[in-house]
């Protein structure tokens, strides 16, 4: 293999890797503004509406976590089809 080429299987692996990190960004930043919605400062004790709040952040946290990760198995499965 030549110096100046790259294995597109590894060129492919690095870009949804760079995906995941991106979007894994993009989900913690809404998991911290979602935070800040919910509590804003921290108290002694939340109050039903604040869990309540927090309970639906932590469930589209993980929706969104499934979401992705399922996605980026179907995009891996292609690629290996194709490759």
């Amino acid at each position: 293999m030549d110096d100046q080429q790259i294995d597109p299987q590894f060129a492919q692996e690095v870009q949804i890797e760079v995906q995941k990190a991106k979007i894994q960004q993009q989900l913690n930043k809404q998991t911290e503004m979602c935070w800040d919605i919910c509590v804003g400062s921290m108290v002694a004790k939340f109050d039903g509406r604040t869990e309540s709040c927090i309970t639906n952040c932590v469930d589209r946290y993980v929706d969104t976590g499934l979401l992705i990760q399922n996605r980026f198995q179907e995009k891996l499965s292609m690629a290996g089809r194709l490759g």
